[in-house]
């Protein structure tokens, strides 16, 4: 019986594999307030966390012994580990958006939506197939590490871990188109299409006649707000 448990095993792992540490990816929608450096930031993230689940629990007696009885979810935070460029551009924008959340000379917050956004961890396999995706919303930095200087150290390089709050997660099932080969998830093709769905019908519905909606100068109205909206999304990886 072990032996067959064994074989079984091998067999799983030849056929399947294991996941790696080292494949994944982390994507941000930047605040307003930060712009576009925020994307170019994500190039030097070396190491993140998937988040994990509590469950808070209470004493309870109903009849007899006492019971764990669950009562709420709770999140940890997770942490991000980024390589330091040269210009201390990664560095800056965290400083910057701390700045946001708490000003650092006469105290005063900032407004929660301006300092929060989506988050998004990709697990991928060797061949850079996402095969497990986590979203996590409105995740903002709540700890900015300090950094280490040492004059008598020349090989090593500045690394910043942040650490993460956000209010909670959520584990998105990855499938492939079987006619386009795409990801389809909330965080891939599936998303991007919705949102042009919706795109299109308010344009419609504003300008009258499907036919006007890419002729004339009603569609290049319409031409110009569609390179607006689609300048805002982000770039999806496949």
């Amino acid at each position: 019986m072990a032996a067959n448990r064994q074989k079984d095993f091998i067999s799983e792992i030849k056929t399947k594999g294991i996941a790696r540490t080292n494949r994944f990816t982390v994507d941000l929608t930047p605040p307003k307030a930060l712009g576009e450096e925020v994307k170019r930031m994500l190039l030097f993230c070396e190491k993140a966390n998937l988040p994990g689940i509590n469950i808070a629990t209470a004493q309870v007696r109903t009849y007899g012994e006492l019971r764990e009885m669950p009562y709420e979810r709770l999140y940890d935070p997770i942490q991000l580990t980024f390589h330091v460029d040269r210009n201390m551009t990664v560095k800056s924008i965290f400083d910057n958006w701390m700045g946001y959340i708490v000003n650092p000379s006469d105290r005063t917050m900032g407004y929660y939506s301006n300092y929060v956004t989506p988050m998004t961890i990709r697990v991928q396999d060797l061949e850079d197939k996402t095969t497990y995706l986590v979203q996590l919303y409105e995740a903002y930095p709540k700890t900015v590490s300090t950094i280490s200087l040492d004059a008598g150290n020349n090989n090593d390089t500045m690394r910043l871990d942040v650490t993460f709050n956000y209010k909670y997660w959520v584990a998105t099932p990855i499938s492939t188109d079987p006619y386009t080969g795409l990801e389809k998830s909330a965080g891939g093709l599936d998303r991007y299409l919705r949102d042009f769905t919706g795109f299109q019908q308010k344009y419609m519905k504003g300008l009258g006649e499907a036919g006007n909606f890419l002729t004339g100068a009603v569609g290049q109205f319409a031409q110009r707000g569609f390179s607006h909206f689609t300048s805002r999304i982000p770039a999806i990886r496949f």
